[in-house]
């Protein structure tokens, strides 16, 4: 994968900012896989797209991961510190699908499945209408007394489906010694890192322009080691 241009990382950041977690997402997949199409970036699982976004993150910032996250008992903070090999699993294919007891069948959420729910902040409502997108047999799930253990079941079976899609952290507190899970969001964790990135870039656009007057997309265009370059002319002067 070859690093993106500086003006379509921030091009990307600044479509996203008030965005939706899946809006960031089909845009950071866009950025990995910029060739695609938009229906297939629509149509990814989500697995599948998490594991686009590692690479990405791997490509941008190192293959290296630092985390501070508090301790659910004790609400100190928990240094963590791994590699995106560690986290990698498997992720569903196109076309993939699995099955139940009974014959039930179900593809991968995607990210089209996400946005057709977005409007439910429910996630009692939310879960049933993402579970009958995503069954294939005609008629949807069965209904009371049985549809929660069948929901339960499928959520069960989509989960071994599409591994990359839910990736968990195990804790220990150095404090307290309190053992936790934490689920590990590509999305979120890439998101907040490139944040940062064009944050500190537009501030290097903004003290280069002030001194010699160039457009953005000039600044943009010099390489890392030039634009530092200006920066410590600037510094200096």
């Amino acid at each position: 994968m070859h690093p993106p241009e500086p003006r379509d990382l921030l091009s990307a950041w600044e479509r996203g900012l008030g965005g939706a977690p899946v809006v960031r997402g089909l845009l950071l997949l866009g950025l990995a896989a910029p060739g695609a199409a938009r229906e297939d970036l629509l149509n990814a699982s989500i697995g599948h797209r998490d594991a686009w976004l590692l690479s990405l993150r791997e490509c941008l910032f190192g293959s290296r991961v630092e985390c501070l996250l508090p301790c659910p008992a004790c609400a100190e903070g928990i240094e963590l510190s791994f590699d995106i090999a560690d986290v990698r699993a498997p992720h569903a294919l196109p076309g993939q699908v699995c099955t139940l007891a009974g014959g039930q069948r179900l593809r991968a959420p995607t990210s089209a499945d996400l946005l057709a729910i977005g409007h439910l902040t429910d996630a009692t409502q939310a879960e049933p209408q993402l579970l009958a997108r995503c069954h294939l047999n005609t008629g949807g799930g069965p209904d009371a007394p049985s549809a929660g253990e069948w929901a339960s079941a499928a959520g069960k079976a989509l989960g071994r489906l599409d591994e990359q899609a839910e990736v968990v952290l195990a804790l220990e507190c150095p404090a307290c010694a309190h053992r936790a899970s934490q689920p590990f969001d590509i999305l979120a964790h890439l998101w907040v890192e490139l944040d940062h990135w064009a944050r500190g870039m537009l501030r290097q656009v903004h003290a280069i322009a002030s001194r010699y007057g160039w457009s953005e997309a000039n600044i943009l265009a010099l390489s890392t080691a030039r634009r530092q370059a200006y920066l410590d002319l600037i510094g200096a002067g």
